[in-house]
């Protein structure tokens, strides 16, 4: 599948299956998959047999593109209901994250005259934004969501253990 910008912008997922982005004068900004949405998809290839994901190609002409990492609202929501869900196929849930967290930068990119970015961060008003609804709407917990303000700004390794912390506090208080 390709995804074409040209001349304009799109905001949007980072989609399974999309093989090409092309992006000239405008452009494109995408949101990675949770870490739990893509634990589900690598266990569901390897069960059907099916070969892994192929690696996507940006072509960023005249423009800019940009990868970003989900909140981690986002994470931790997705990452407790497969647990809540899921958790016996996934009893190994921590290598599991960090296996498939190692493959966060799985793309190609070519850029000419512009910008690519294939691991920016939400903004900080974005996490503390996301943060602020889903306590409010009751998703995440007052201790989770102190645990997960601390993650705000972290990268990779710290923003991972950040999640897990907030998800074994958020396990802790419900059992």
């Amino acid at each position: 599948m390709i995804q074409v910008t040209v001349f304009s912008a799109h905001e949007g997922r980072l989609r399974h299956g999309t093989q090409f982005y092309l992006t000239m004068f405008g452009g494109c900004e995408l949101v990675r998959p949770t870490v739990a949405h893509r634990m589900l998809v690598k266990a569901e290839q390897k069960r059907g047999g099916r070969p892994l994901e192929q690696t996507p190609f940006f072509l960023t002409i005249f423009g800019a593109a940009e990868i970003k990492c989900p909140t981690l609202a986002e994470e931790f929501i997705d990452l407790r209901e497969l647990l809540n869900t899921e958790g016996a196929r996934f009893a190994n849930w921590e290598t599991a994250i960090t296996t498939v967290s190692r493959g966060d930068g799985a793309v190609a990119s070519f850029t000419l005259f512009g910008g690519f970015d294939e691991c920016a961060l939400p903004s900080e008003n974005e996490e503390v934004d996301a943060l602020a609804l889903n306590r409010h709407l009751g998703n995440i917990s007052d201790s989770a969501g102190q645990i997960l303000q601390r993650g705000i700004g972290q990268r990779d390794v710290e923003r991972y253990a950040t999640i897990r912390q907030a998800v074994l506090t958020d396990v802790s208080q419900a059992a």
